[in-house]
């Protein structure tokens, strides 16, 4: 259950980030995706008490990342 609401939360900071561009649905499909990806570098558990960058921060960075590639 964790995982899914880790997911849904990573998911909903690339949207509300407004970090990508196209319809309601094109920027959900892309956000749940890259979430994906993110989750699989850091897993839901990650400790981030002690990290150099915030949760919020490293999913930016990341999102920020990806898009370079793509574009």
């Amino acid at each position: 259950m964790e995982k899914q609401k880790d997911l849904a939360l990573i998911t909903a900071i690339i949207i509300t980030e407004d970090l990508l561009n196209g319809s309601v649905f094109q920027v959900f499909d892309q956000a749940y995706k890259l979430a994906q990806e993110f989750q699989k570098q850091y897993a839901h558990d990650f400790n981030w008490e002690n990290q150099e960058i915030g949760f919020d921060d490293a999913i930016i960075e990341f999102v920020k990342s990806k898009i370079k590639l793509y574009y």
